[in-house]
């Protein structure tokens, strides 16, 4: 599900900020900003398909090598942007986040609490040896197991049963209908590896030098756990009409924002996701390759102000509705984020509906629509004194890792201020501030604190769940909403996805009121590409997915 772990992006210059970055943007203050790099059209998924194989490439691997290589154990940028090419989901995932025969050939939901996989007889492993139905009940269960502390365990809070039901089938039962979770097994939640061979290794599985069994396009090449990771094409993939067209990949990680564009400029990395806003003003210059950057919707991340505590600061409603009503999204989206970004008035946005039927599209952007507000200072500063809050001292944090959250809190100091609120800021070292995700003590001494967050499908119910409901992974502040909770529970069981978008907007609604997160901008797609290598996906479908194996000449 979502992760929450990430937001080291390198500062802009600081002038920037001055005058809590004033924006241009009229009317609804929610216009699509416009980029002179925003080159990514409506239904253009991936660059242009490759012609040819490649020996060789470089790529980014984000910002950070790999805590571990087993695909359950951290759910994060660096791991979901390479694992999902080695060890491949039941499903299949495409550019355009649809649902694909992969190991599991089909699937079927007879009704709301099972889930069935027919395993496609022609899948095996990078050994050679079958993937079987054991090998997926064994993958899958590990979600289950504690010892394992899977990363997608709440994806699966649910399952009641995991089980194989006939030759080449495997069953999921759940505790109630769910037509939400087929989702999550074209994820690494979904992966399968080995179960011989990731018995073998116990408690090595996953580290560097340990055999990883799966059943990818790609395979572990080497791995030194510091400086690169090298992926070398399986020539026996089960899947000829997916086999990789590039014969090995190197990912490298840079810890310097300058180092890392220079690097994409000059040709020594091939290419990368997930880009700086600092890098745009050089790459979009760049002879030889081209800067991606997509428009409104085109990613499922957004950057909220998490409320950790609702007995604090930020305890009443109103202070917070306030905070939100100040806030200048358009400014913040067109300076710290260089345009490559939009305002974001629900933590679900445009990218969670942007690539579905009509129909639901149409549920969902008239309602998102009804939240776009422009920032109105008096009306904040009033209902600070309605709430009582006037002088009441805001504690955020955020990570003090040289990326805009540097930025934004100042902004959002400065907004506190001129509404009466006293917010103070507090920057964290990133390992202090990972720690407010894990430990609720280290979390007390805060009322809020800044996170990028993101889901690795556009499931809007999926997100408000997460957040919004009592047993949400990321329900922080203790948030419960009888109505919200009941909204969602029924969307959950609805198979129908415009009746399940309505039952969504109904928990929308209440959450707008009651803000247990603010949303404040959605970043957008941007991504580089050189000359010499093009097939690479323009959406944050590459999270879990073997988008390499597209990769390959122009």
């Amino acid at each position: 599900m979502n992760r929450i772990t990430r937001a080291g992006v390198p500062a802009l210059a600081a002038t920037l900020l001055l005058a809590g970055c004033s924006s241009s943007t009229s009317g609804s203050g929610s216009a699509n900003i416009s980029h002179p790099s925003a080159n990514i059209q409506t239904g253009q998924y991936t660059t242009a398909p490759a012609k040819g194989p490649l020996d060789s490439i470089t790529w980014s691997g984000d910002y950070r090598p790999p805590y571990s290589l087993d695909p359950l154990k951290t759910a994060d940028f660096p791991e979901e942007t390479i694992l999902g090419n080695v060890c491949e989901p039941l499903l299949r995932t495409g550019a355009d986040y649809s649902l694909n025969p992969g190991l599991a050939a089909s699937y079927k939901q007879p009704d709301g609490t099972h889930l069935v996989f027919e395993l496609d007889p022609r899948a095996h492993f990078s050994d050679g040896k079958p993937v079987t139905v054991d090998d997926v009940v064994f993958s899958l269960k590990r979600n289950l197991d504690p010892n394992q502390a899977s990363n997608y365990a709440d994806a699966y809070k649910y399952v009641t049963d995991i089980s194989s039901t006939a030759p080449g089938e495997v069953t999921l039962t759940f505790s109630r209908p769910d037509y939400v979770f087929v989702h999550d097994m074209g994820t690494l939640g979904g992966a399968i590896v080995e179960k011989a061979a990731t018995l073998a290794q116990g408690q090595n599985f996953g580290s560097p030098g340990s055999p990883i069994v799966c059943s990818g396009p790609y395979n572990v090449g080497s791995f030194d756990g510091t400086n690169a990771l090298v992926l070398k094409k399986d020539p026996n993939y089960w899947d000829p009409s997916h086999a990789a067209k590039t014969a090995e990949i190197t990912f490298k990680w840079y810890s310097d924002p300058k180092a890392f564009t220079t690097a994409l400029d000059t040709g020594d990395l091939s290419g990368g996701f997930d880009l700086p806003p600092s890098a745009i003003p050089t790459l979009q210059r760049s002879s030889g390759g081209k800067l991606w950057i997509g428009g409104e919707g085109s990613t499922t991340m957004n950057v909220d102000l998490l409320i950790s505590k609702l007995d604090g600061g930020l305890s009443d409603p109103r202070t917070r509705q306030a905070l939100s009503l100040a806030i200048d999204r358009a400014g913040i989206a067109k300076t710290i984020y260089s345009g490559a970004a939009d305002p974001l008035y629900s933590v679900v946005g445009p990218g969670f509906w942007s690539t579905a039927p009509d129909a639901v599209k149409s549920v969902y952007q008239s309602a998102y629509d009804k939240l776009k507000t422009t920032p109105d200072l008096t009306r904040a500063a009033d209902l600070v004194k309605q709430a009582g809050a006037r002088g009441k001292t805001v504690k955020i944090a955020y990570t003090a890792d040289g990326g805009p959250f540097a930025q934004m809190a100042q902004v959002l100091q400065q907004t506190g201020k001129a509404i009466g609120l006293n917010l103070q800021i507090v920057g964290l070292p990133p390992q202090q501030y990972g720690d407010l995700f894990t430990d609720p003590k280290a979390r007390a001494a805060y009322d809020g604190f800044l996170t990028l967050n993101y889901l690795e499908y556009p499931e809007p119910q999926a997100m408000f769940a997460s957040y919004a409901s009592k047993d949400g992974l990321q329900d922080f502040s203790g948030y419960t909403n009888p109505g919200v909770e009941a909204a969602l529970v029924k969307a959950q069981g609805e198979a129908d996805p415009v009746a399940r978008a309505q039952d969504v907007v109904t928990a929308q609604n209440q959450v707008a009121q009651d803000l247990p997160w603010i949303p404040i901008v959605a970043p957008r797609t941007v991504m580089f590409q050189n000359k010499g290598v093009t097939g690479a996906p323009l959406t944050f479908s590459y999270m879990d997915s073997a988008w390499a194996a597209a990769v390959g000449a122009p």
